[in-house]
């Protein structure tokens, strides 16, 4: 320790400290320290204070520490000098940045370690502007460190304990908002919501008296999410606002399953919600009925995310987007089961075969939601479901009943007047923050809720007015709304007049603008993204009665009069509303005469969208794409139905053709088919009955073209061959005829396809001519579809070398025009050209590459078989562990999507590693269970064969498994020579060659089926 002599010494040598080694000149120690001291010649003084300074350094041997600089002073600090200051603002940097990128452990730990290097108030006794100015900053920055150090420690789950700490930090400085909301949210994790009220309503009341000022929308924002116990609050374990929900729910999503936790908090119906998820317990089916506006949704939701069977997983499938023909493909898209693609040899599942396989192995709850406008098609597929899956469970909502055997109806009631007027309570206090929650049991509000009948609905649409009036003007308005009513319509339900009310009496409160929004969006029954809502509105040129009131705010308007609902997704936030809202909302448009122009702009939205989804498809935005098509399909499927009902069977075809790429990318081939096959039937039995002999226009032409383009291709992929030939000759008989000039380029290119698939002779012609004609065009798209085909055939014949080549122009087009998905089916066929020929490494390389961007757009079953050809080069250069790892991924996408192929495809190798390690017992049993599936595609089989023929030492006398070795390679030549796709014949005809040839040897470690893998000629195929 040093003794510096005087304050200002002790001020001369903290300010050089701060400088951290900087030389500080003398002027600006003069102005800082001297500014305000009474000294007839600072500047000597300055240098009588160096003196002294450097006598106190010399005397504990640190001469030469105070040096002259350029006019200044230095302090020269030493490597084993701590700046305590220095440490801290260091520490405070490492820990923000762990805090953003995610690392809570190690951001808390440096945050406190910064807290601890305060052992007094800042520069304690240096006054002066100087020190004020950076005391006060230092001051600062230990306060902002508390509040992250606290925000790390939230995020570790330290709620209850940090309670205290928050507690103090509020009291000593109560007009800052982030403790505070800190304090809110740990009292929230810990179970004492009202405290957390509590906390904001005495900072609003401070703010307000002490500055004249409001809460900043972030914490008005929490606090309205306290209110409606939003899922986002929680913390990790999943922690929530009361102590009921920490009991009851879960504390995360299932591990499967789709089901979203309710948004808001639940009110009453305690006993009711008892009842249901009794009910579920005990039974199959259970559907619950009950007017619109109920609150039947709600309640199954809270009933399913608060259910004690955590075993089963549950998915919940919307209908209200669902058509007649469309419950199955919305099941199937719910679990995940719309990828149809096989493999030539494989048979094809229809949608409702791979559902069921795939609910027979798991134990599931499917709820299906909003059934009453598909009741035939949900309860003959509810019917199917429990017949032949045991382990599944499904409940339903509807108005009506699904009417099918074992099904056990639970009416849902409204809501006791009391229990009605705690929703009315916490909707208002939403609304309007200072509506006091405990008016909740004020005569006024129990009797308007009365009034109302119960109606959950109907209550939170009267609570959204309380804001503008109070609840006697509220019921007060109303009245003279019901007598209306009843003088109408005495013969409606009482219930079905007193929403029709309400609905009536705030539409009438909406502006003109709020009317017309509302009625675009009614039409989206997927609900619609921010940017759609404004492209899709009135349009600017056309205000609703003067009001030009910006699309966005008209929305937020809706919301806070809960006539629609945000929700978050992936893609941002999208609104959409309930079925009985929407329903209104439409007949509201009808009765105005408005509905047909809505119509018209929402189809017009929908062309638009799909033209740009059409140009993004296939370009680096691929990906945005994909996602924002995801989202809107159900709009699209709406608005190609509405095309064809009022006569623009041309128009709709536009629309679907368009879609081809997005189904095929995202592997939905077969709702691609349903939808393209639905909507070209509409077409040809509008031209059949169009009066005179109208033909196509250019335009219309080509949309036709593509239909069939899909149709071919899709149906192929999915191994319906007889209808993809269908598709091919209506394609070649209308681009022939056609009088758009484009199809002159491209028509040729699709009919080589075509004939490529069809095994036609002559094909290195046709694919030479329309490879000419494409050249330099723009279609780069089309020309890459074409030189993959080209490489496919050239690999089949043995030209590997041409092969590759044409991987490569398909390469270098599809980075031309910025096509991920094209790039990697390029670089597939790219690798399996240089692996037919030893070089595997590069083969490695382009698979790699393309595993990358199909895992990446979620493209299972292409990731799958990309893994697979990788697994199959791990195995036969001996890297075990990688391979094992890969083949546990395929073998859970083989799970998800129900792909026997996939899944015997992964057993086949998995028992040549097992055969290659002389574990024949295990590698029999392997191979055992594919050879006997029903579900084996011939070429699994035929390899699982082969296999089991050299599993059995010839010094084993007994059969295997009861079958004569030679029988099972007689089986297995049998099924080669039934193999559809070339390569795989020719591999699998090696494979049975080579263990002909080699029966008599004595298996080993180095199997030879083990070693085979890395051979000449390649067998690849015969395990892709």
């Amino acid at each position: 320790m040093i003794d510096f002599p005087g304050s200002l010494g002790r001020a001369v040598i903290a300010r050089l400290i701060l400088a951290e080694g900087r030389p500080v000149q003398s002027e600006t120690l003069v102005d800082e320290l001297w500014g305000e001291r009474t000294a007839k010649n600072p500047v000597n003084a300055l240098q009588v204070q160096m003196t002294k300074l450097r006598t106190s350094f010399a005397a504990r041997g640190e001469e030469g520490r105070i040096v002259m600089r350029s006019g200044g002073y230095r302090l020269i600090l030493s490597e084993h000098d701590r700046v305590d200051v220095t440490e801290f603002e260091d520490r405070i940097l490492r820990g923000r940045k762990d805090l953003r990128e995610g690392n809570h452990t190690e951001a808390e730990a440096l945050l406190r370690e910064a807290l601890a290097l305060w052992r007094a108030p800042a520069l304690k006794d240096l006054t002066g502007f100087f020190f004020d100015a950076e005391r006060a900053r230092l001051e600062e920055l230990r306060l902002t460190a508390n509040e992250d150090a606290v925000t790390a420690g939230m995020a570790l789950g330290k709620s209850r304990e940090l309670v205290v700490e928050l507690a103090h930090l509020v009291a000593a400085h109560p007009l800052r908002e982030k403790p505070r909301a800190q304090l809110m949210l740990a009292l929230y994790r810990c179970g004492r919501q009202a405290e957390a009220l509590a906390l904001f309503r005495d900072g609003r009341r401070l703010l307000d008296s002490e500055l004249g000022l409001a809460p900043s929308p972030d914490l008005e924002a929490l606090h309205r999410a306290i209110l409606s116990h939003d899922p986002a609050l929680r913390g990790p374990g999943g922690a929530s606002g009361t102590p009921e929900a920490s009991r009851d729910r879960p504390h995360h999503a299932t591990a499967e399953g789709n089901l979203m936790f309710p948004p808001g908090a639940f009110v009453g119906r305690v006993g009711m919600l008892r009842s249901l998820r009794a009910e579920i317990g005990r039974q199959r089916l259970v559907t619950a009925v009950g007017p619109g506006g109920v609150g039947k949704t709600r309640l199954m939701l809270e009933a399913l995310s608060r259910r004690g069977d955590a075993g089963a997983a549950v998915w919940w499938i919307d209908l209200v987007a669902a058509g007649k023909d469309g419950v199955l493909s919305a099941l199937a898209s719910a679990l995940g089961l719309s990828e149809s693609s096989v493999t030539a040899d494989q048979y094809p599942l229809g949608p409702l075969e791979r559902i069921v396989s795939y609910l027979q192995e798991h134990t599931a709850i499917l709820a299906f939601d909003n059934c009453e406008h598909v009741l035939d098609e949900t309860a003959l597929l509810v019917q199917k479901l429990l017949d032949t899956c045991p382990s599944v469970t499904i409940v339903a909502t509807s108005r009506e009943p699904l009417s099918t055997s074992g099904e056990v109806l639970f009416p849902v009631d409204p809501m006791a007047a009391e229990e009605a007027a705690r929703l009315f309570a916490l909707r208002a206090s939403m609304i309007d923050p200072s509506f006091d929650q405990d008016t909740a049991r004020d005569h006024g509000v129990v009797e308007l809720c009365r009034r109302l009948d119960g109606l959950p609905l109907a209550v939170e649409l009267a609570a959204a007015h309380v804001r503008l009036l109070s609840v006697a003007e509220i019921a007060e308005r109303l009245d003279d709304r019901f007598a209306l009513l009843v003088k109408g319509a005495r013969t409606a339900p009482r219930r079905h007049r007193t929403l029709r009310a309400v609905l009536d009496w705030s539409y009438a409160l909406l502006s003109g603008s709020e009317q017309l929004v509302l009625g675009e969006l009614a039409l989206r029954v997927a609900g619609c993204s921010v940017e759609d809502a404004e492209k899709g509105g009135p349009p600017p040129s056309e205000p609703a009665s003067g009001d030009t009131a910006g699309v966005l705010h008209v929305l937020g308007q809706l919301v806070d009069k809960s006539l629609i609902f945000t929700v978050r997704t992936a893609g941002g936030t999208r609104f959409q509303m309930l079925e009985t809202v929407r329903e209104y909302a439409l007949a509201k448009l009808a009765e105005k005469g408005e509905l047909a122009p809505a119509q018209d702009r929402f189809v017009a939205w929908s062309l638009g969208f799909v033209r740009e989804g059409h140009k993004g498809m296939p370009s680096r935005e691929q990906a945005y794409w994909s996602r924002r098509v995801t989202e809107e399909s159900a709009n699209l499927r709406v608005a190609s139905e509405l095309m064809t009902r009022t006569a623009r069977v041309a128009d709709a075809l536009r629309l679907e053709s368009s879609l081809g790429y997005f189904w095929y990318i995202l592997g939905r081939e077969e709702e691609g088919i349903d939808r393209l096959t639905r909507t070209l039937d509409a077409y040809d039995t509008a031209m059949r009955t169009a009066p005179g002999h109208r033909r196509p226009a250019p335009e219309e032409e080509w949309a036709l073209c593509y239909v069939f383009v899909w149709l071919a291709w899709l149906n192929h992929v999915s191994g319906r061959h007889d209808s993809a030939l269908k598709y091919e000759e209506r394609y070649s008989d209308t681009w022939r005829s056609a009088r758009n000039p484009d199809l002159a380029v491209v028509g040729p290119v699709w009919e080589a396809l075509h004939a490529r698939l069809a095994a036609e002779e002559g094909w290195e012609a046709r694919f030479a001519a329309a490879d000419a004609g494409i050249a330099g065009t723009e279609f780069g798209w089309d020309r890459v579809a074409l030189h993959y085909a080209w490489s496919t055939y050239c690999l089949h014949a043995g030209d590997a070398d041409a092969a590759r080549e044409h991987a490569l122009t398909g390469i270098e087009v599809s980075k031309a025009i910025d096509d991920p998905v094209t790039l990697s089916v390029c670089l597939t066929a790219r690798g399996d050209a240089e692996e037919s020929v030893g070089r595997r490494d590069a083969a490695r390389e382009s698979w790699s590459e393309a595993c990358g961007v199909f895992r990446s757009i979620g493209a299972r079953s292409r990731w799958a078989y990309r893994a697979l050809r990788l697994a199959f080069l791990d195995v036969g250069e001996g890297h075990i562990d990688s391979a094992d790892r890969r083949l546990s991924e395929v073998e859970k996408v083989a799970s998800e999507l129900v792909s026997y192929d996939l899944r015997a495809a992964v057993a086949n190798l998995r028992g040549v590693v097992l055969a290659g390690q002389s574990r024949f017992d295990e590698a029999e049993a392997v191979f055992r269970e594919v050879w006997s599936s029903p579900t084996s595609p011939r070429n699994r089989k035929a390899v699982a064969g082969l296999a089991l023929a050299t599993c059995v030492p010839p010094s084993r006398p007994e059969p295997a498994g009861g079958a004569d070795p030679q029988e099972i390679l007689l089986e297995a030549g049998r099924l080669t020579d039934l193999l559809m796709e070339p390569l795989t014949r020719k591999a699998v005809g090696c494979l049975l060659a080579d263990i002909t040839e080699g029966r008599h040897a004595v298996p080993t470690r180095g199997h030879p089926l083990h070693e085979r893998l890395s051979g000449s000629p390649s067998v690849l195929a015969a395990f892709w």
